[in-house]
């Protein structure tokens, strides 16, 4: 027995007809619901670069590392091999370069905790005013733009070097302030 074309034709119609009603009805089925996570990361990113802006709208911070990534159980974002730039505010001048093993940025996006060790560089002023900070856990104010920490750290400068048990620094007020045992030594320049 032979099909003949018109068969053969309005056959493949109708099997293409089927399966476009089954795409059709699977499709309109409702997505089964994920169950939603109640701790880890629900979402991350690589090499992300992502910039902080003060009230007015100008550039605070700027942020790179090497993960980023948002903490369901406490909202908090954690970025791994942390480097920020804080930019300087109106009026004011220098960069301040600040690098962690990982910065936790609080879910209030006003704090962030610099974890691990941490450098902090003044960089693009005069020699004479130039900072390098080194310490350990580290609370950074984002919007107050000071830098605690209750860890003992270094300061260095052109020509001075001091150890603190503990320390506080302005950004814009572009203050140091040492706590606790303190030791300083001044190196003048030699001629």
């Amino acid at each position: 027995m032979r099909i003949g074309r018109g068969t053969l034709f309005w056959g493949l119609l109708g099997t293409a007809a089927l399966l476009s009603g089954l795409a059709n009805w699977s499709l309109q089925r409702p997505l089964p619901t994920a169950t939603p996570r109640t701790e880890g990361a629900d979402h991350s990113f690589t090499q992300p670069h992502a910039w902080l802006f003060d009230s007015e709208g100008r550039p605070a911070y700027e942020a790179t590392g090497t993960r980023l990534e948002h903490r369901v159980e406490s909202g908090d974002y954690l970025l791994s091999q942390a480097e920020l730039l804080a930019h300087p505010a109106e009026g004011e001048e220098g960069l301040w370069h600040i690098r962690a093993e990982q910065a936790r940025f609080l879910a209030d996006r006003k704090h962030a905790m610099l974890e691990g060790g941490v450098t902090i560089e003044r960089e693009n002023v005069p020699p004479a005013d130039s900072l390098r900070l080194q310490a350990r856990d580290v609370a950074l104010d984002l919007s107050a733009r000071t830098a605690t920490s209750e860890n003992p750290m270094t300061a260095e400068g052109q020509h001075w070097q001091s150890q603190a048990s503990t320390f506080s620094a302005d950004f814009t007020q572009q203050q140091l302030l040492q706590e606790g045992r303190v030791h300083d030594r001044h190196e003048p320049p030699r001629r």
